[in-house]
């Protein structure tokens, strides 16, 4: 039971995380399909979320309490990721600046890759066949 609850835990913080990596870019011309996808992303963390909530009883202030808390780590997260950002961008030339950028973009790119294969299970099947 203890291992379900972490996993739990795990599964619910995750796309936290995921969504705060990639929600740093200005996000412009969004096409409708990309819209769908983000709410569609939006309305399955909620209900893992609430699934998680419901696992641990809590009480509605408590829900409120996790979810603000959760809301203020998120935020905090991009803020101390832009400002190391800023900060090591700081110590670049214009040229190495231009590098510097497009190589975070991809590492954004490719965590946003790894974690939907995570989440379709075909991450964990490869590494059974592996």
């Amino acid at each position: 039971m203890r291992i379900k609850v972490t996993a739990l835990l795990f599964s619910a913080l995750l796309p936290f995380s995921v969504f705060a990596a990639t929600e740093a870019p200005a996000q412009v011309g969004k096409t409708a399909q990309q819209e769908q996808r983000m709410q569609e992303r939006q309305q399955m963390m909620q209900q893992r979320q609430s699934a998680w909530f419901d696992e641990l009883e809590l009480t509605t202030e408590q829900r409120a309490s996790f979810q603000e808390e959760m809301q203020q780590h998120r935020a905090q997260q991009q803020a101390t990721r832009k400002a190391h950002h800023d900060k090591l961008r700081g110590l670049l030339n214009t040229e190495q600046q231009v590098k510097f950028d497009k190589k975070i973009s991809g590492m954004q790119k490719n965590m946003h890759k790894k974690h939907k294969m995570h989440r379709s299970g075909k991450a964990s099947r490869e590494n059974c066949q592996n």
